[in-house]
């Protein structure tokens, strides 16, 4: 028997081309944007403008780091500050190893010891432990009159910094 008609390949044989407009690409016989697209758009430039942030904030941290070696000049005027409240309050003052280490006694009987070390100055109390007070210093040198303090400080460019610190209670002789 034969059939007639169409042919079973003609069935499922179709010409239909799928022309729907894609949501992230604009064709060019498109007018205009869809809703999604504008919203897609709009999505990838705040992405970029906060990509371009973030990379300039990180460049300009980077570039924060170039002083990093450098003596700082506001711990510098604070470690003066904290020394000078502690001279203020000091029962004596003396100059130990040839002037490279400051001592002096506390009200509570405490020996607190400026002195270089490593690259810093630091602060002990007792012997015991220590306290960083200044970074970046090659040396430390202290001179005591009668009711001053000189501390002389090289940084590790070679720089001289100076401060004159006034004591109120009296300086004992150097040892």
């Amino acid at each position: 028997m034969k059939s007639r008609g169409v042919s079973r390949r003609a069935v499922y044989y179709t010409n239909h081309k799928d022309n729907k407009p894609s949501a992230f690409v604009m064709l060019s016989n498109e007018q205009g944007f869809t809703l999604v697209q504008a919203l897609w758009h709009l999505q990838l430039f705040v992405f970029l403008a906060f990509g371009c942030v973030f990379i300039f904030s990180i460049a300009e941290k980077a570039n924060s780091f170039d002083g990093y070696h450098q003596f700082s000049q506001m711990e510098w005027k604070q470690t003066v500050q904290q020394l000078e409240e502690d001279l203020n309050r000091a029962l004596a003052v003396r100059t130990v190893k040839k002037g490279g280490v400051l001592e002096f006694i506390r009200e509570q009987g405490q020996v607190v010891t400026i002195e270089s070390y490593q690259d810093m100055i630091r602060k002990r109390i007792d012997h015991s432990g220590h306290v960083p007070l200044l970074q970046k210093v090659k040396r430390l040198r202290v001179k005591t009159d009668q009711h001053t303090t000189l501390l002389e400080v090289t940084d590790l460019s070679g720089k001289i910094h100076e401060a004159i610190l006034f004591t109120y209670k009296g300086v004992t002789p150097k040892s």
